[in-house]
């Protein structure tokens, strides 16, 4: 029988238990700037050193970007490790503890240790928003003394390379959905953090995955601090069933599949593409007997759209949990089909996404059962089309109060366009 676990680490007692697992640019063509000087040619770039020297000139010059925008800029690409580096700066340890009542025993203290991704950073005021898993900061058996039963109230952060010195940064829980198993933690005024190069991630869309692409997990492996594992993307995007924190409830989640390895802590750390953007938050590996190199992360459009709903609800309702728009269909895959590209040499997974169901709310005398859903729009932003199911439920995640919504749908070979405002709470549903 396969069994998916969750790869977190947790000390009890004082013994490891291994059981579950934006830049300023420059006005103007960075190429001109090696017209200008003899000395590098961007065509004759082949090492770091003569690309810095390329980086200081055009510095010189006005250039105002990071050393890695500017080689995208000018298209060089000498290996990932640029990349990388920058990943390591927008990424934690994260360490949540517990108080757990044991009949006989009294009361132990329970450590949970994962990792997380800075989705927000500001270094002068010292202030951050990280995104890590439900299970890293949720205790099923916690004896219900935390503020919010079973989440931590002791939080702690350590960047890259700080853990030595034993100063770690106070978060606190903002919020977030155990079915998603997504928190987001919030920093304020840590002086560390001003001290610090902290960055926030870069996101990439996760729907723009390409298979056998090099990805990088950044994680808190068996909690020896924050480091890199390689791999390719494997699927870039399939449903798995997981037992959910609270260790009762079976869950199914969308996940990107890698080969790199996923070990005890990494669960809430970054799975980085080769251009050192974020696609996905690591949160469960494979334990099946005889199965090597099957870890599993959400993919960032998920992992965001929940992130962003838990801050900004939290910060107009004072929710915790997350408010997804309620459409008030059911819609399901009808047909799925592969095509490969032959422009970008890619092969796209291609689901055809039915309504079959009208459950009542907005939905009703707008939508029926059987219309194909083609794209969806939130207010004046960008039209995106569905050509997987979790699109939908992803666009409905980034609707808040206020919203209109354009849903466009094929009904009887014709193209039909539906609008919807998302006016009050009854056109959402509470998720915690």
């Amino acid at each position: 029988m396969k069994k998916i676990l969750f790869p977190a680490v947790a000390i009890l007692s004082g013994a490891l238990l291994f059981s579950l697992a934006g830049c300023s640019l420059l006005n103007g063509n960075p190429y001109e700037v090696a017209d200008r000087d003899d000395s590098v040619n961007v065509s004759q770039i082949q090492t770091k050193s003569q690309a810095r020297i390329m980086y200081e000139e055009a510095c010189a010059d006005g250039y105002s970007g990071s050393f890695v925008d500017f080689l995208k800029e000018v298209g060089v690409f000498l290996d990932d490790s640029l990349s990388v580096n920058t990943d390591l700066l927008c990424s934690a340890e994260v360490y949540a503890s517990f108080e757990v009542s044991q009949l006989g025993a009294g009361t132990t203290f329970y450590y949970s240790i994962g990792a997380g991704v800075f989705l927000e950073a500001d270094t002068e005021k010292g202030n951050a928003y990280v995104v890590t898993n439900y299970h890293v900061v949720y205790n099923a058996k916690s004896g219900g003394r935390e503020s919010i039963p079973h989440i931590s109230d002791n939080i702690v952060l350590y960047l890259y390379g700080g853990k030595t010195d034993g100063r770690g940064i106070r978060a606190t829980y903002v919020g977030g959905a155990m079915n998603y198993d997504i928190a987001v933690l919030k920093v304020e005024n840590s002086d560390l953090l001003k001290e610090s190069d902290v960055r926030a991630a870069k996101i990439a869309d996760s729907d723009g995955l390409t298979v056998g692409e090099r990805v990088y997990a950044v994680g808190n492996p068996n909690s020896k601090g924050v480091s890199a594992v390689s791999g390719i993307l494997s699927v870039e995007a399939e449903y798995i069933t997981l037992t959910a924190a609270d260790e009762r409830t079976k869950v199914a989640m969308l996940e990107l599949r890698t080969d790199a390895p996923v070990n005890h802590g990494n669960s809430g750390g970054g799975l980085f593409n080769a251009a050192g953007e974020l696609i996905g938050i690591v949160n469960a590996r494979s334990e099946e007997s005889g199965v090597e190199h099957l870890g599993y992360a959400i993919p960032s459009n998920l992992a965001c759209a929940v992130a962003y709903n838990v801050i900004d609800n939290s910060k107009t309702d004072n929710s915790r949990g997350v408010m997804c728009a309620n459409l008030g269909i059911t819609a399901e895959t009808s047909d799925t089909h592969s095509e490969y590209d032959e422009k970008t040499g890619k092969t796209q997974v291609i689901e055809e996404v039915k309504i079959s169901k009208v459950n009542g709310g907005l939905a009703v005398g707008k939508l029926k059962a059987g219309d194909v859903l083609l794209s969806v729009k939130i207010g004046e932003g960008e039209e995106k089309e569905i050509v997987r199911r979790h699109m939908l439920d992803v666009a409905l995640l980034n609707v808040r109060r206020g919203d209109t919504v354009t849903v466009t749908v094929l009904r009887g070979g014709k193209e039909v366009e539906a609008e919807f405002v998302f006016s009050d709470n009854n056109d959402f549903t509470l998720m915690n």
